[in-house]
């Protein structure tokens, strides 16, 4: 116990200081009578200092020093351990006993061993090993193991880059790296593809343990065809998928042709069952919800032509007021919305309005024309010079032609030719206002920039510039 509480204070950065109280006091083994020495000596050989980083500690192999001869719990008082906070050492240590301290510590020296962690441990206690670890844990490592990130690239063929990726939540430092490795050999052993690891990467932090037993209950009947489609449903516990398999076995009257609910959804809004299972996981209620009232709202949607990503990114829709829903929808395919979104029947009043008008005001502009055709048509050029700029710029595309419209009679007006706002299109991007002060403050000095780059450099690029600009200003009317 005082091996483990050492290397605990060790690895949780404690001030406690160890020299004094360990040093000059033993432990007393009731049974034999025999004093062994402090663990502090050999702690101290093997982490030089007592200030070392965790993350220092955990670049070498984790070691827990163990004694072979097991010491009775209870510790008398005069043996050194007695409450957390110690007495100061007592100066009528004989010396004798001192030359007995040391020895003892020849002639045990075999009594200490070295047991090494295997990798993903943290803790020879078993108390430990068998709950999950949590954050306050002692020894909570770094980072994740090489080993987990060269098996994502053997197993699933993932690069490098995507592995990283997938492991970069901060759960992934509670949990042991030999759990990981053993669930992604349990998830390869079941054909769990990797694209769907990536979608859903919390599938790792579930040992194997727990995913057979979610495994068999997920291909029982009423439930998925395969381990893939029903991979979502882990996200519950065991107990909460049998009473959904429950569920599902009262209402199968209502769906000959499928084996439950969510195969039937994944039709009416054309996506694939294992997306579907796990995007449903989190707005729950679907799978319990009035089926009357998920036709009406599914209706309403496939009416005004929303996408079936859209539909899937945002199963929350399902909560929503039916007929709220439908009148936004409206609204906004009037104003001149191609693509309406959803999250347009839950924003502010406000917020949609402006939304609407900004539609509005782009289907007075461009009319039957497209964005590509109007900026062709204000800066005289062919269509295909803005489609070869907007491929390398897709933000030209995504920029509201309202925005478009006022740079550009902006810079006509100040007296820029269209020739030089198609050498540097990416000044029709940036704030009107901030164009406009730049110009004003250029002109001031008696400059006006042969070029429109200028007026798209960063705050300290641009003030750089105008200081030069302006000491030569000064200059010249010194003279």
């Amino acid at each position: 116990m005082l091996c483990r509480h050492v290397y605990s204070c060790l690895l949780s950065g404690s001030s406690r200081k160890f020299p004094s109280s360990c040093v000059q006091r033993t432990i007393r083994n009731r049974d034999t009578g025999v004093l062994f020495p402090s663990v502090y000596l050999d702690f101290r050989a093997r982490f030089p200092s007592r200030w070392t980083s965790i993350a220092s500690l955990h670049t070498r192999k984790p070691v827990c020093l163990i004694q072979k001869k097991a010491c009775q719990r209870n510790l008398s008082w005069s043996g050194g351990l007695s409450s957390p906070t110690r007495k100061k050492s007592s100066s009528r240590l004989r010396k004798d006993d001192e030359a007995e301290d040391e020895n003892v510590a020849q002639n045990n020296s075999d009594a200490l061993e070295y047991h090494w962690l295997e990798d993903g441990e943290f803790f020879d206690n078993p108390y430990h090993q068998d709950r999950k670890i949590k954050p306050r844990d002692v020894g909570r490592k770094v980072s994740v193991s090489e080993p987990v990130i060269s098996e994502l690239n053997n197993l699933f063929g993932l690069t490098r880059a995507e592995a990283l990726h997938l492991v970069r939540s901060p759960q992934f430092l509670l949990v042991a790296d030999g759990a990981v490795l053993k669930t992604l050999y349990f998830l390869k052993e079941h054909d769990i593809p990797s694209k769907q690891l990536k979608r859903i990467p919390w599938i790792l932090l579930q040992t194997e343990d727990v995913l057979q037993v979610k495994f068999t209950k997920i291909t029982s009947p009423y439930l998925f065809n395969n381990y893939s489609e029903g991979l979502g449903f882990c996200y519950f516990t065991a107990q909460q998928i049998g009473k959904y398999r429950k569920w599902f076995s009262v209402e199968a009257v209502k769906f000959p042709n499928h084996p439950n609910r969510i195969y039937y959804l994944a039709e009416r809004m054309k996506v694939p069952v294992d997306q579907l299972t796990e995007r449903i996981v989190k707005p729950k209620r679907i799978l319990f919800m009035d089926l009357e009232r998920i036709e009406h709202i599914t209706s309403i949607l496939e009416r005004y032509e929303v996408q079936s990503e859209d539909i899937l990114r945002d199963l929350w829709v399902y909560y929503h007021n039916p007929a709220l829903t439908e009148e936004r929808l409206h609204r906004a395919t009037e104003a001149g919305c191609e693509r309406p979104k959803l999250w347009m029947c839950r924003c502010p009043e406000y917020i949609f309005e402006r939304t609407c008008e900004r539609y509005q005001s782009q289907k007075e502009l461009l009319g039957e024309k497209s964005v590509i055709e109007y900026l062709a048509e204000r800066l005289e050029c062919e269509p295909e010079f803005i489609v070869n700029y907007a491929r390398g710029n897709p933000g030209l595309m995504r920029a509201h032609v309202s925005k478009l419209k006022s740079q550009i009679d902006l810079l006509i007006s100040e007296g820029f030719t269209r020739k030089q706002i198609r050498a540097s299109m990416r000044i029709l991007l940036y704030a009107e206002k901030r164009t406009a002060e730049r110009i004003k403050k250029l002109k001031e000095i008696g400059y006006f920039p042969s070029s429109v780059t200028v007026l798209y450099k960063t705050p300290k690029q641009f003030e750089s510039y105008y200081q030069s600009l302006l000491q030569k200003y000064k200059r010249s009317l010194n003279k």
